[in-house]
C-alpha cells in the first residue's frame, strides 16, 4: 500500500506556539509536493486552515469532511478541492478514517484526542492497520506517548498491537517513516 492520502488531526486553534502554525504550514507544503491528498476536517481556523491552505498554495490536493451542526467555522468550498458536509462528528471521523492511507496527528485539543483515540482503538479491534504518527512538537505528545506505553507494560494493550503507532519530532522524520511503511507494507503483502 502505498501512502496515497493522509489524515491530519489538529487543532481548530494556533496553540500559543508560533512552531505550531510553522509545523502545520510545512506539512501542508511537505504534503502537497509529495503528491499526497490531505484529507482533514474542514476548518477555516488554526492550524487546520493553516495546513490546508499551505497545501492549496504548493498545488496540492484538500478534501475537508466537515459536520453541518459544529461549533468551527468550516472553510470556504472554494479554498479546497472538495468540502464534503456530513451532519455530524462521527460520520466525519467515519470518512476520514475510510478515505486515508495514514493519520498524523498535529498539537489540538479534545476533539484531536478523540480523532486520534479512535483510530487506535479500531486498530487494536482490527478494523484498519493504517499508521498513525504524532508529530510531536516540542514535546507536546511525551506525556501521551509515556501512557500509550504505559498501556503495554500495565497489561492492558499488546505490544503488537502499538506497530503502527509512531512518535516523531519533525516532518523529516515522519516523511521517513511514510516512505518506510510504504516499503514494509508492500513486502508484506506482495504489492
Amino acid at each position: 500500500m502505498t501512502v496515497q492520502s493522509i489524515a491530519v488531526f489538529m487543532g481548530a486553534q494556533f496553540g500559543n506556539d508560533p512552531k505550531y502554525t510553522e509545523t502545520a504550514e510545512k506539512l501542508g507544503r511537505v504534503i502537497a509536493q509529495k503528491n499526497i491528498k490531505l484529507v482533514y476536517g474542514g476548518g477555516r481556523d488554526g492550524l487546520m486552515g493553516a495546513t490546508a491552505l499551505s497545501t492549496m498554495a504548493n498545488g496540492g490536493e484538500v478534501v475537508g469532511i466537515t459536520p453541518d451542526n459544529l461549533a468551527e467555522d468550516a472553510i470556504s468550498p472554494d479554498q479546497v478541492t472538495r468540502l464534503i458536509e456530513v451532519s455530524n462528528m462521527s460520520e466525519r471521523k467515519d470518512l476520514m478514517m475510510r478515505y486515508a492511507d495514514a493519520f498524523i496527528v498535529l498539537p489540538g485539543g479534545f476533539g484531536t484526542l478523540e480523532e486520534l483515540a479512535q483510530v487506535l482503538s479500531w486498530a487494536k479491534i482490527g478494523l484498519h492497520d493504517k499508521p498513525l504518527i504524532l508529530l510531536n512538537i516540542n514535546g507536546f505528545y511525551d506525556h501521551l506517548w509515556a501512557w500509550l506505553k504505559e498501556t503495554v507494560t500495565s497489561g492492558f494493550v499488546a505490544e503488537h498491537e502499538l506497530r503502527h503507532v509512531q512518535i516523531v519530532n519533525n516532518i523529516d522524520e515522519m516523511v521517513n517513516y511514510i516512505a518506510q511503511f510504504d516499503t514494509a507494507s508492500r513486502d508484506t503483502h506482495g504489492h
